[in-house]
């Protein structure tokens, strides 16, 4: 949705810049569920009000005429997941999205629309913009996971397209059952700080029974080469990314 070529030239330059005592076995394993859980596991730790607020930050440090010092709070190994016709793994770390963000900026960007809600349950932040970039404007839905310190561990975004988004278009904030989200399978995000380990047991364990969720540890291990991959592979899928599929439409939700 960020991603015009040059731009995702600049996010690959940023891609390539960037004892403990054994217990009882009922411990170990108590430790290894708490280090394994899922996000769903969280409940809100913070106001309503700060989960919005964290949504919208996020889409200005993105806005051309913002400072650079308005940034939301990154957990230090958050992953930013951009579904078809974008680029799956386009963040990996603070550090990477917070100079991704600022690179953004050189593209000329501000917003016709941000509408951010606060949910109960994770993803506790769902949000739906449209992109101006220049004239260009592109619908897109993002969620944001976080964890109980507040930072944001897991972002991830669709085309704003019936045929592209998780859930049915009639359940327009994705509350139903069924949503097709890799936030919620991903280990690790439900623990106390949201840390996934990308080598853990339990990490590659769940990752034998979801191809997807290989496909995002394989990409983080490997971010400059999936990434020129992918950039070649989709830079004409996202070059029409202003048009909504065959048999879209859009605004879907008038």
């Amino acid at each position: 949705m960020k991603h015009y070529p040059f731009i995702s030239l600049l996010v690959l330059f940023v891609f390539c810049s960037c004892g403990t005592q054994r217990g009882s076995i009922s411990q170990e394993k108590q430790s290894l569920a708490a280090d394994s859980a899922k996000s769903v596991r969280l409940s809100p730790t913070m106001p309503s009000q700060y989960y919005i607020d964290q949504g919208v930050k996020y889409f200005r440090t993105m806005e051309s005429a913002v400072p650079n010092k308005v940034k939301p709070d990154y957990s230090d190994l958050v992953i930013r997941w951009e579904w078809h016709p974008w680029l799956l793994l386009t963040g990996f770390g603070r550090r990477n999205l917070i100079n991704t963000d600022i690179l953004l900026k050189l593209y000329s960007t501000k917003y016709d629309t941000i509408d951010c809600r606060y949910f109960e349950k994770e993803p506790f932040c769902r949000c739906h913009v449209i992109f101006n970039y220049s004239g260009k404007h592109i619908p897109i839905y993002e969620e944001f996971t976080f964890n109980n310190q507040g930072e944001i561990t897991f972002i991830e975004a669709w085309s704003d397209y019936p045929s592209l988004l998780p859930m049915d278009k009639k359940d327009y904030w994705a509350e139903g059952e069924g949503i097709k989200r890799l936030s919620t399978r991903v280990p690790g995000l439900g623990n106390t700080r949201g840390r996934i380990e990308l080598k853990a047991r339990w990490m590659i364990e769940a990752a034998h029974k979801d191809p997807e969720l290989a496909d995002m540890i394989h990409r983080t291990r490997h971010p400059v080469t999936t990434y020129v991959r992918e950039f070649f592979r989709q830079r004409k899928e996202m070059a029409n990314a202003i048009y909504p599929p065959k048999g879209d439409q859009y605004p879907y939700y008038h």
